[in-house]
């Protein structure tokens, strides 16, 4: 999808729960160009409402948010949102692709 979303200007942000050191140690493993923003605390999970309270937390893990993917335009405005009920699940490729070609980004 990169060329897709250069073409489109996209920049990619995760949020997820690993602590910043986490973020360091696992970004050579990861060839995607995002930027990781750490939520060990689930501060921002809480702050958007997303925290998952309704999905079983394997067991050992603390809990965890929705899989959601946003879309949001130059102007700061949310034009697309795609949730998971399954915290293993992220959004499809192909999912995002035909929302970023119908121009809801």
């Amino acid at each position: 999808m990169r060329p897709l979303l250069d073409a489109k200007g996209v920049q990619l942000v995760a949020v997820c729960t690993d602590t910043p050191a986490e973020l360091r140690k696992g970004r050579s493993k990861h060839s995607a160009r995002v930027t990781l923003l750490s939520d060990p605390e689930l501060e921002v999970t809480d702050r958007y409402n997303l925290r998952n309270d309704t999905n079983v937390t394997p067991k050992g893990l603390k809990p965890m948010p929705i899989p959601t993917t946003f879309l949001v335009d130059a102007g700061g405005t949310v034009r697309w949102i795609d949730q998971a009920g399954d915290y293993q699940i992220r959004s499809h490729p192909d999912r995002v692709r035909q929302a970023l070609e119908e121009g809801l980004a």
